[in-house]
């Protein structure tokens, strides 16, 4: 009865797999045609939504005509730009260089243009030339010649040669024949571990275990808080992409750090992150060593933070003047490229703040010992962010602008140029409209759904 019923699973395990290689190729062709299609539509709704100014609804439609077709450039361009607006420029320019990886001549000068706005060079970082391979040696023996094709003897047929998909298919279920033979084999004679179980217990971390990681990032902060620094000398391009990407790199470590301090991440996972911070740092280091020599790292930069989001602001062509106007009185503050993009089109940045447990915010260049470069690649405790247009100083905001920057004011809002006048007013006023908005639509959604509730009852009582 056993060998009967082995013998049955063979049929299935070798026969099945045959037939199904079989008819494989035919509905490939097709298949293709409306996974394009489907994704075209998918992409006609997100652009719609675009159009619209609803990015996080264009963005979801994207992502899914990406899902559909992965390998298409316009999908992952179209995802930057959606990105962008939403003011997350990191995803945006991954995105947009996914884009020119999928197909490097698709929108080269808008791509480019992009990554510019976005404080982003579009050239790839400098890399270690690759070596050359060697020369072939003069006494290489010729390339044998092509083997002559054989003679079928009158009377005979030649053999098609076997289908390869066919052969795999017959070979893989030979092998799962194989496997589930030796797994019920080894369930006589002792039970299996449950794989779950053994899983967690890898990952729960000693305390031990967290002190020469966090070391390790500390070190590969410490690193790029010098490159900061290094950019008061000159504002270089390529040193400011490999700390874009350094920085990166650096907070994937640190979220790694943070799961596998609640057991969701293996070591090894970590490990590998940091290792990766630590080789992106050492490239920054070194490219800032060479342009700049030893005095790259020995003074440090003006305490010049962005007014939004506090990112370091060494070097004057790297800044922007963002004019805010409350009321009837205009504020001129220094931003970073992104968030003075963000101003640029009309969407407030958000502002880095200290909350108090009394409610109470204060400005990140009011919290005594701040520092814009150290407190980027390692977190200052409890701060947080807040809309723009909901942060009133206790001070005047033009006071808070100048300790915001330091001394660049006294020099005039030393930066290399002035976006578009920012009103808060008129976004506290859009925001209000916008929040009434979703509040209306979901209370009609509500009500809409209660209804058919109350249909579906009657209908089935």
């Amino acid at each position: 009865m056993k060998q009967g019923k082995i013998l049955a699973l063979v049929g299935v395990l070798v026969v099945a797999p045959m037939a199904l290689a079989q008819g494989s190729g035919a509905s490939s062709k097709p298949s293709a045609g409306k996974t394009a299609a489907r994704a075209l539509e998918v992409y006609e709704q997100g652009k719609r939504l675009y159009d619209a100014k609803n990015y996080a609804g264009a963005l979801e439609r994207f992502d899914q005509a990406a899902a559909i077709e992965p390998d298409k450039a316009r999908w992952q361009y179209n995802r930057g730009l959606a990105l962008r607006k939403l003011g997350r420029f990191a995803e945006a320019r991954e995105a947009l260089l996914h884009s020119r990886t999928l197909d490097p001549a698709y929108k080269q000068a808008e791509i480019d243009d992009k990554l510019r706005e976005m404080g982003f060079s579009p050239a790839p970082p400098p890399s270690a030339p690759a070596s050359e391979p060697p020369a072939p040696s003069i006494s290489t023996p010729p390339a044998p010649p092509p083997p002559e094709p054989s003679v079928v003897p009158r009377g005979e047929t030649s053999k098609k040669p076997a289908n390869p998909m066919s052969s795999f298919c017959v070979c893989s279920g030979m092998a799962l024949l194989f496997f589930l033979l030796m797994r019920w084999q080894l369930s006589k004679t002792k039970p299996l571990q449950d794989p779950h179980r053994a899983s967690t217990s890898t990952l729960q971390p000693r305390s031990e275990e967290f002190a020469p990681l966090e070391e390790r990032l500390e070190q590969v902060a410490a690193s790029l808080v010098q490159v900061e620094h290094a950019l008061r000398l000159k504002e270089d391009a390529d040193l400011r992409a490999l700390l874009n990407q350094a920085t990166m790199a650096e907070q994937n470590a640190w979220q790694s750090m943070a799961d596998f301090r609640k057991g969701t991440a293996s070591r090894s996972a970590v490990t590998r992150r940091i290792d990766k911070a630590h080789e992106a740092a050492q490239a920054a280091v070194a490219h800032a060593h060479g342009l700049f020599g030893d005095k790259a790292f020995l003074p440090e930069g003006q305490r010049v933070g962005c007014y939004f989001c506090a990112r370091p602001l060494a070097n004057p062509s790297f800044r922007m003047q963002v004019p805010l106007k409350r009321g009837s009185q205009v504020t001129n503050v220094l931003a970073c490229p992104p968030c003075a993009n963000m101003a640029a089109a009309g969407q407030p940045p958000p502002v880095k703040v200290l909350r108090s447990g009394s409610g109470q915010t204060q400005h990140w260049s009011e919290v005594r010992g701040y520092d814009p470069y150290t407190h980027r690649h390692q977190p200052h405790p409890d701060m947080s962010t807040i809309p723009a247009w909901q942060y009133t100083p206790e001070r005047s905001l033009g006071e808070v602008a100048a300790m915001a920057a330091g001394s660049a004011l006294a020099t005039g809002l030393a930066a290399y140029g002035v976006s578009r006048l920012l009103d808060l007013d008129s976004a506290s006023e859009a925001a209000a409209a916008q929040a009434a908005t979703q509040a209306a639509t979901q209370a009609a959604a509500k009500r809409a759904s209660e209804h058919r509730e109350e249909r579906d009852w009657k209908d089935h009582s």
